[in-house]
């Protein structure tokens, strides 16, 4: 029986162009994945690599998207800048405007983005088509506000079933399917590996892209307390969850915002270096699971 590793690649928005560092290396030291399960941002990278697998190309393809003007105009890299307070008066009379709009908006809307912006970027990145028909097996994963459980996606339309997985809550609206309402798979399913054994994989790989360093915390307002608790729920979900796979990589993110993509050639860097440091416990795995993976890797070095 050949091997058959299986890759979870988890959500975190921005932190995500990590796992395409990553899947480089793999494909660099001739270590194949037979099947791909994501949610969030791990939903886009693997729907990617799952349709062509090359990450040079996904590489560019990023790059190219975050450099078009279409892109830019969504404003993730301006919600980062203006979202840091330098602590002076005028910075903190700044931010409680800034609070004070949002919540106008929020009591009158169900996101501060469409869903049209959200399918037309997706639109950039991944090709039309079938999850059926990827090249590499794929599953992706969403949350029902309706039911609080996961929606999993093993087929159908591949871009909107993306779109479901990656509709960040309070960014982009719930995407209404079937009578369900559907929003981003990292609130209910971080780093989905539990659905790799379903897929064939008799070897599992967890990357889980939390922030690992939390950003300064000083005199907290409400909104503020409210993220930082949602944050560590997040985080230690992600954390127990990637830890089921036989291999878990952590990425070194730092305290990298989701919506920092202007950081992507730090982030894709920073998944090269932990999978290189990941490999040999990957290879020692592999021998300890199945003699004939022994076998297999030998073969291939």
């Amino acid at each position: 029986m050949p091997p058959r590793i299986g890759i979870a690649l988890g959500g975190g928005g921005a932190r995500g162009l990590a796992h395409v560092g990553i899947l480089k290396v793999f494909e660099e030291e001739n270590i194949p994945i037979h099947c791909i399960s994501g949610s969030s941002i791990g939903a886009v990278v693997g729907a990617m690599y799952a349709q062509r697998p090359d990450a040079k190309a996904l590489i560019q393809r990023f790059k190219t998207t975050l450099d078009e003007d279409y892109y830019k105009q969504l404003g993730f890299d301006y919600l980062r800048k203006n979202g840091k307070n330098d602590g002076s008066f005028l910075g903190h009379a700044t931010q409680s405007i800034k609070r004070r709009i949002v919540i106008n908006l929020a009591q009158n809307r169900n996101a501060l983005l469409k869903e049209a912006r959200l399918l037309e970027v997706l639109s950039r990145l991944i090709d039309p088509g079938h999850i059926e028909d990827t090249e590499i097996p794929l599953t992706v994963v969403s949350t029902s506000l309706v039911s609080g459980n996961h929606v999993v996606y093993g087929t159908g339309e591949i871009i909107p079933a993306v779109a479901a997985s990656c509709s960040i809550p309070g960014f982009f609206p719930p995407l209404e399917r079937d009578g369900d309402l559907l929003t981003d798979g990292g609130i209910s399913c971080p780093v989905p590996v539990q659905f790799l054994p379903g897929m064939g994989a008799n070897f599992t790989i967890a990357v889980e892209i939390c922030m690992r360093k939390l950003p300064p915390f000083e005199s907290p307002n409400v909104i503020e307390i409210i993220s930082r608790a949602d944050m560590i729920t997040s985080r230690n979900l992600s954390e127990m969850m990637a830890r089921t796979a036989d291999i878990a990589i952590f990425p070194d993110t730092k305290d990298v915002h989701w919506s920092e993509f202007s950081r992507c050639e730090e982030l894709i860097e920073e998944g090269i270096q932990s999978a290189r440091q990941t490999l040999p416990e990957i290879r020692k795995a592999l021998r300890k699971k199945r003699p004939w993976f022994k076998r297999y890797l030998g073969s291939k070095r």
